[in-house]
């Protein structure tokens, strides 16, 4: 019986203790104004109610983009900006993704559009466009996926 015991309160802490961590995911980093692709890796790794998501270009060290999204207060992190949920979601074929953006409005708002499960897929910025797939897509599909973007996040809410 005390073996049983033991056997089940290590296999508890073994599942509990885990955490998500994932190492070199690759990314393609696809923007609005050009056809060229960049490729990054995606490195994350969850601490209590904090997931960490940094994205490494593969050919310059120096340019890389991390995020930290807090769960508890729904809130992503990045660098020096904090960026909140905005009520506005996109929906995929499997996922939903939320609009982030930052609490103070100006006259170049940049939005996030994110989920936990899968990172960040897109960086909506006057002038620096960006989506960040696991897969690399068409130029056609590249801009359907913008257009679907931009008309979520230009909806009006009729409630």
């Amino acid at each position: 019986m005390k073996k049983v015991i033991v056997s089940i309160v290590f296999i508890s802490l073994l599942i509990f203790s885990c955490k998500r961590n994932q190492v070199d995911v690759p990314i393609f980093s696809y923007s609005i104004l050009n056809d060229s692709v960049k490729n990054f890796k995606l490195n994350v790794n969850e601490k209590e109610a904090t997931i960490y998501y940094e994205y490494l270009h593969q050919n310059d060290s120096l340019r890389k983009l991390f995020l930290a999204y807090n769960n508890d207060k729904d809130i992503l992190i990045s660098n020096l900006d904090t960026f909140h949920f905005n009520k506005k979601t996109y929906n995929s074929k499997s996922l939903q993704f939320k609009f982030y953006h930052k609490k103070e409005i100006s006259n170049h708002n940049r939005f996030l559009v994110f989920n936990e499960n899968y990172g960040l897929l897109a960086n909506l910025a006057y002038g620096s466009d960006y989506l960040f797939l696991k897969d690399s897509i068409s130029k056609t599909d590249k801009k359907l996926l913008f257009k679907a973007l931009f008309y979520d996040l230009n909806k009006i809410e009729t409630d």
